[in-house]
């Protein structure tokens, strides 16, 4: 019996480091396809100058946020699934199809960046509108699978607590709020499109406030 336990377990720990090695790999993928949408300017050798090359920088500007924002898009994503993966100890099918879906959308951020910021004008809405949608769908399956190892029915997590998964629910779903917030105020104003920069900082004041409001749960498990 023991050794029957002892194997069942040894298959669940593989099935889980299979998982999520193919998402990490997903996810690298992805982040690399990003910068193959920069490509370099193509111009006569014979009179390239300084000058020259800035002003073709310039015009690859809008690339070069695109896939500054994309990236830690991105990033964020593997770093909420990594935190998620901490917690999973089997695998059911659910789970399995949840981040499927998951993986699709950003399988997908490369296309929906070259896409818009090769579009890019103020006039034009359909290209950041299938941004959006590209990340709400990351934000979404995010939210479905903390959701999924946050039910103890499922019995295929070590219980990572109310806490713990509102709060990496709400770090999930601010990414898609704030774009959705962009391309709404986009239809007023062109100035709507630096509100995406907010990324940076508002994830970190939702940790600040759940570590202030539960520093011994939060200090427990993000050491």
């Amino acid at each position: 019996m023991k050794k029957y336990i002892r194997n069942s377990s040894d298959k669940e720990e593989f099935q889980v480091s299979r998982v999520a090695s193919f998402s990490d790999g997903v996810f690298a993928f992805a982040i690399t396809l990003l910068v193959i949408d920069i490509k370099m300017p193509t111009l006569n050798a014979h009179s390239i100058n300084d000058a020259l090359l800035w002003n073709e920088l310039k015009h690859l500007l809008p690339k070069f946020i695109g896939f500054a924002v994309s990236f830690f898009v991105i990033g964020m994503y593997w770093l909420t699934h990594h935190r998620l993966f901490k917690f999973v100890t089997a695998i059911n099918t659910k789970l399995l199809w949840n981040n499927l879906l998951f993986l699709l959308p950003i399988v997908l951020m490369p296309f929906s960046t070259s896409f818009f910021t090769e579009y890019f004008t103020g006039s034009l809405k359909v290209p950041f509108t299938f941004y959006t949608l590209t990340i709400c769908l990351s934000g979404f399956f995010c939210y479905k699978l903390w959701k999924i190892i946050g039910n103890p029915q499922y019995k295929i997590s070590s219980n990572p607590g109310k806490v713990i998964v509102n709060y990496n629910i709400t770090r999930a779903l601010i990414v898609p709020v704030l774009f959705i917030i962009t391309l709404l105020v986009s239809f007023i104003t062109g100035w709507a499109y630096f509100l995406p920069i907010l990324i940076f900082f508002v994830p970190r004041l939702i940790t600040q406030y759940y570590s202030k409001k539960f520093p011994t749960i939060m200090k427990e498990h993000y050491r």
